[in-house]
């Protein structure tokens, strides 16, 4: 797996599982470079390889009391000087010795300890020097093997590219030679030998010696998904990490404890500040109507709801491990029925909840509903969609998105798009351009009921659908990456389903597309 599969499969909905901080809302996401070093080692080591067969067969015969150069030659049948080279390899690994006898006096050939132990598993033992690279978390500060995640490592330029918000490491130089442990990069050759095991016959068992020098240190990134929560009762923020889906809490703790924590703390609460959702919504609906109207997640049961959600879903997951490592057909059977039950518990939660949120006329609405929500308007909008947003790229004007509008457009939905931010959009690249001449293509075929124009100034990220609902928010509804030199902001916005409101806003922003 590369990053850019993990990323696009990685959909923004799917961050719901993650707020889950008491106390905490999870109000901003952005991809992350986790610091990593690819160091190249050289290391002193002992290779078990495997004996060849003459030694092999020296080695027996020794063992059996043979005890002379011409004896065992004679016995295998082989040519003495073949024989003799055989002894003297063993000799030099230290197999064999010679010895005097007991009884005679006279010098006899035998099996060292070594020896025996070479002949019992069939393998000697050989120094070499080699050279090995490995990961170090330049976060974590410690010397780490990523396997399948080996492939996701990320160059400076393409994270630049990219755009990846560069995480610092702990400290400013790279790794030295005394920042690694024996043990630990012991550790990681052997998992990396046993991870060649399972696709090459060719790897070999090595036991490390000593470590001489580091060759190479160029900084790597690691592809990473960074969360922002924001406390419910003051602006303290804490940062998380999730790796392969997976929450990392020992980055959160190294980056906390890090000499760049506040700045980055500073950096993203300014951010948040300058996006409040809160206050735009006041500018477009009132402040009488938002403050009468807001609830707050904590006063009603979607909190709890989300968190039983939660619960359930890990349950389902072990559950789902429990299934693949039974071969019971019976416990089996009782699993799956186990976990269906999970799954309609599920489906009744995310109803009542999505009830219950529809009775009010104004909500908080969270990072991860944006999408479905846009999902939704291009699928079910009867009669208008207005959207507004700054940016048009590609990664969410595609092909799929561009058929669902045309869809609409075929029913003779009036559709509104207002984009553009400056004279020039010069983040765009080909593909965000070619995306922005498809949408005029079809506002030239659907001249009667589609309008798209460039507004200039779209600090503005709304969407509104018939009379159903009506969002501002700070999240950018055509472009889920935004510019490509972003930082983290507050990614909330809020709902109206307000039908008065709805129409009152709508009203007021059609004037700038006349």
């Amino acid at each position: 797996m590369n990053w850019e599969t993990e990323f696009r499969s990685f959909k923004l909905e799917e961050l719901e599982v993650y707020d889950n901080r008491p106390g905490f809302d999870l109000v901003s996401c952005q991809k992350v470079g986790l610091p990593v070093y690819k160091i190249t080692i050289d290391a002193l080591t002992q290779v078990h390889k495997p004996i060849p067969p003459i030694e092999e067969y020296v080695l027996k015969t020794i063992d059996i009391g043979f005890s002379s150069e011409a004896e065992i030659a004679d016995f295998l049948g082989l040519e003495l000087a073949t024989i003799r080279e055989a002894m003297i390899n063993l000799r030099i690994s230290e197999d064999i010795d010679l010895v005097a006898d007991d009884v005679s006096q006279l010098q006899k050939w035998k099996l060292t300890k070594k020896g025996e132990k070479t002949l019992q598993d069939a393998k000697i033992l050989v120094p070499e020097e080699r050279t090995f690279e490995i990961n170090f978390d330049g976060l974590l500060q410690i010397p780490r093997w990523y396997g399948s995640l080996e492939n996701t490592l990320l160059k400076p330029k393409v994270l630049r590219d990219e755009g990846f918000i560069e995480i610092e490491p702990s400290r400013n130089s790279p790794p030295e030679l005394s920042d690694l442990k024996l043990k630990d990069i012991d550790a990681i050759i052997r998992s990396i030998e046993n991870d060649r095991r399972k696709i090459s016959r060719k790897s070999q068992e090595v036991d490390l010696l000593a470590l001489k020098a580091i060759q190479k240190k160029p900084r790597f990134f690691q592809p990473a998904m960074a969360l922002v929560y924001q406390a419910k009762e003051s602006d303290e923020i804490q940062i998380t990490f999730v790796i392969d889906r997976r929450v990392s809490s020992e980055h959160e703790t190294a980056l906390t404890r890090s000499k760049s924590f506040k700045k980055i703390q500073n950096k993203i609460l300014n951010a948040l500040q300058e996006n409040n959702p809160r206050q735009f919504a006041e500018e477009l609906f009132g402040l009488d109507f938002v403050k009468k109207n807001l609830a707050n997640p904590d006063d009603f049961v979607t909190t709890k709801v989300r968190e039983t959600q939660v619960e359930i879903k890990a349950q389902i997951e072990s559950t789902q491990e429990q299934i693949e490592q039974t071969d019971n057909e019976d416990e089996k059977k009782n699993l799956t029925q186990q976990l269906q039950e999970k799954k309609d518990e599920i489906s009744k939660l995310q109803a009542e909840k999505n009830a219950m949120l529809a009775s009010l006329p104004m909500r908080w609405l969270e990072m991860y509903e944006h999408r479905p929500l846009l999902e939704e308007a291009l699928k079910d909008s009867q009669d208008l969609l207005m959207i507004i947003s700054p940016w048009i790229r590609v990664n969410v004007v595609d092909k799929l998105f561009l058929e669902k509008l045309e869809n609409l457009l075929g029913q003779k939905v009036q559709v509104f798009i207002g984009y553009g931010l400056g004279k020039k959009d010069e983040k765009a690249d080909q593909q965000d351009v070619k995306a922005k001449e498809s949408l005029q293509n079809l506002s030239k075929k659907y001249s009667e009921n589609f309008t798209l124009k460039k507004l200039g100034d779209t600090h503005a990220k709304i969407l509104i659908s018939d009379t159903k609902f009506a969002v501002t928010t700070s999240f950018n509804w055509l472009s889920f990456k935004g510019e490509r030199d972003r930082t983290f902001r507050d990614e909330r916005g809020t709902l109206v389903s307000d039908v008065q409101k709805i129409n009152e806003l709508f009203d007021n922003l059609l004037k700038r597309f006349i």
